[in-house]
C-alpha cells in the first residue's frame, strides 16, 4: 500500500485495502459492531467535540448530519421522524465493505449517544438492511448492542422515541460550540471546493452504471458543462468511469458471487459482449479468462 498523505483523505481504494486487511486479520462476523463500540467521540477531533457539547440530542443529530462529511465519505446520515419515533438512518455510499461500514458507524453512534446522555438514551431497536444471519449470531448482535436487532430492513437505522431528542447532553457547553462551529464551517466549505473529478468519482463509486448525463444531473450541471470542467482538471468522464468499472469488475470476478452477465448489467453495459470488449481493453484478457486465472 502506498504511503497515506495525512493532509488529504485516504483514497477509496486504500480504504478498501485497509478494510480487507482488517477482515482478513480478524475474521469475526461481528467485527464492525466491536469496532464501533470501541470508538470514542473525542477520537474524531473537531467534529467529535462539537457533537459532545451540544445542548441536547436533537441538536447533536442535526450537527452530525451537517458535519459528517468532515469525518468521511463512506456514507451519509438522514433523520426520519413521526410523532412518536425517530429513525437515525445511515446510507452507505460505496458497494464494497458496505455492511461492516454500516455496522461500525451505527454501533459507534449507539454507544456514544448512551455516554453523551449519561446513560439515559434507550433505543427501540437497531435495524440492518441485510439478510438475517443464523439465530445464534442474531443473539450475539443483541447481546453486544444491548438492544433488539432486526434484519432485512428497508434502511439501516437506530430507532428511538421522539421525545429523546430533548435529552440534555452531559458535556453541553455553549461557549465551546461557539468556538468550534466557525472552524467546522470553514473545513466544510473547503471540502465543498475540492475538485470536481473527486465528486464524480464518488458518484460512480456509489453507482458504477451512472451515465455522464445522470452524473451531471446529480451535480446540477449540464453534461456539456460537466465535460468542460473535468477537462479543466485534465480528466474526462470516461476515464473516471473506466477506473471505477475496472475496479468493481475485478473485485466481483475475484469474489465469484456474480455471473459475468450480472457484472455487465451492474456496471451499466448493454450486454456481456460490450462488457467483455471493455474488460479486454483494461486488462488484455476476457473476463472469463481473468476469472479462470484467479482460480488456478
Amino acid at each position: 500500500m502506498s504511503q497515506i498523505n495525512r493532509e488529504e483523505r485516504v483514497p477509496i481504494h486504500q480504504q478498501e485495502q485497509l478494510w480487507e486487511a482488517l477482515i482478513d486479520s480478524y475474521p469475526d462476523p461481528l467485527l464492525g459492531i466491536r469496532l464501533g463500540l470501541a470508538m470514542q467521540t473525542n477520537q474524531i477531533g473537531l467534529v467529535g467535540y462539537l457533537l459532545m457539547t451540544q445542548k441536547d440530542l436533537g441538536a447533536t443529530i442535526e450537527q452530525l448530519i451537517t458535519y459528517h462529511p468532515l469525518l468521511g465519505e463512506g456514507g451519509h446520515f438522514e433523520m426520519r421522524r413521526d410523532a412518536l419515533t425517530v429513525n437515525l438512518c445511515y446510507h452507505p455510499n460505496f458497494l464494497s465493505y458496505a455492511q461492516i461500514r454500516v455496522e461500525t458507524v451505527l454501533a459507534a453512534c449507539l454507544a456514544q449517544t448512551r455516554i453523551m446522555t449519561g446513560g439515559k438514551f434507550q433505543t427501540h431497536k437497531i435495524m440492518l438492511s441485510y439478510p438475517a444471519p443464523s439465530l445464534a449470531l442474531q443473539q450475539q448482535y443483541q447481546a453486544l448492542l444491548q438492544t433488539p436487532v432486526t434484519f432485512n430492513a428497508q434502511v439501516s437505522a437506530i430507532r428511538f422515541p421522539a421525545h429523546y431528542l430533548a435529552l440534555p447532553l452531559a458535556a453541553a457547553d455553549r461557549d465551546v460550540v461557539a468556538c468550534l462551529k466557525p472552524k467546522a464551517d470553514a473545513h466544510l466549505q473547503a471540502l465543498a471546493e475540492k475538485s470536481l473529478h473527486r465528486k464524480v468519482s464518488l458518484l460512480l463509486q456509489q453507482s458504477p452504471d451512472l451515465t455522464r448525463e445522470q452524473a451531471a444531473k446529480h451535480l446540477c450541471l449540464s453534461p456539456r458543462h460537466l465535460s468542460r470542467k473535468l477537462q479543466g482538471e485534465q480528466v474526462n468522464f470516461r476515464k473516471l468511469q473506466d477506473e471505477v468499472r475496472s475496479y468493481y469488475a475485478k473485485q466481483w470476478l475475484m469474489e465469484g458471487n456474480k455471473s459475468i452477465v450480472e457484472i455487465a448489467t451492474a456496471l451499466g453495459y448493454s450486454d456481456e459482449s460490450a462488457f467483455g470488449k471493455a474488460f479486454r481493453r483494461w486488462e488484455g484478457v476476457s473476463p472469463g479468462c481473468y476469472r479462470e486465472c484467479l482460480t488456478t
